[in-house]
C-alpha cells in the first residue's frame, strides 16, 4: 500500500510519536516501504546579522542535534531509513520533499493549536494537509 512515508521531525514530542507511528506502521505491514526522516530548518530573516556568529551553521548543527535521538531509536528497532535536513519554509519544504522523494504518505506531528491560533496564524501540520500530494496522517 505504501512505498515510502516521509516523517518530518522538529525535536518536538508530537514529532517523536509521529516518528514511533511510523515505525509502528512500517513493522505491521507486509510490504515494508521506505522511510524518509526529514528536519526543515527554518528559513531566518535578520536585518542585522549577529557579528561573530555564523548563524546559518549554528542553525545548521541544531538541525543534526535534533536527528541524532530520531535516528537512534530507528536504529535500534532494526529500521532502515534515510535522513533529510534542509532550510526554508517548513511546510512548502515538506510538501515539495514528499513530491520528490515520490511519497505515499506523510506522517507528522500536531502541534496542538487551538481553534483561535490556527485561525490567525495558521500552523505547519495544517499548512501541510492542505498542500502535499499525498496523504498526511497527524499524530498527536
Amino acid at each position: 500500500m505504501y512505498n515510502r512515508i516521509l516523517v518530518p521531525v522538529d525535536g518536538s514530542d508530537h514529532s517523536r510519536r509521529a516518528l514511533e507511528a511510523a515505525a509502528n506502521l512500517i513493522r505491521n505491514l507486509k510490504n515494508v516501504p521506505d522511510l524518509a526522516v526529514l528536519h526543515v530548518n527554518p528559513s531566518i530573516s535578520i536585518n542585522e546579522p549577529p557579528v561573530g556568529v555564523d548563524l546559518e551553521e549554528h542553525i545548521r548543527e541544531e538541525g543534526k542535534k535534533i536527528l541524532v535521538p530520531a535516528t537512534a531509536s530507528l536504529a535500534k528497532m532494526g529500521i532502515d531509513f534515510e535522513t533529510y535536513t534542509k532550510t526554508g519554509d517548513p511546510a512548502s519544504v515538506i510538501c515539495k520533499t514528499a513530491e520528490e522523494q515520490h511519497a505515499d504518505l506523510i506522517i507528522m506531528g500536531s502541534r496542538g493549536i487551538g481553534l483561535m491560533s490556527e485561525l490567525l496564524i495558521g500552523s505547519v501540520s495544517h499548512s501541510v494537509v492542505q498542500h502535499a500530494h499525498c496523504p498526511v496522517m497527524i499524530v498527536r
